[in-house]
């Protein structure tokens, strides 16, 4: 079927969100990131799945930590 009105392809979307963050001001930039990390945390305190979430973000950092320090044994001389 085809539709009159043409959608952009997820490629399209991609470069334009690209392109207007990097004509961003190095301090827009970070106003942005940290605007996005706000919005993922404020997310993370009202799910109802709070505890689940910062239990799992929580192990997955211990885990990453021990793999960095088994890799360290392993390879340090």
């Amino acid at each position: 079927m085809k539709l009159a009105i043409q959608f952009p392809s997820e490629v399209e979307v991609i470069t334009e969100e690209v392109a207007r963050f990097r004509a961003l001001s190095p301090a827009d930039r970070l106003r942005s990131i940290r605007g996005l990390l706000a919005a993922g945390a404020l997310m993370m305190r009202i799910s109802p799945k709070a505890d689940f979430l910062r239990n799992y973000t929580l192990e997955q950092e211990n885990r990453a930590r021990q793999a960095v320090k088994e890799f360290l044994a392993r390879h340090a001389s």
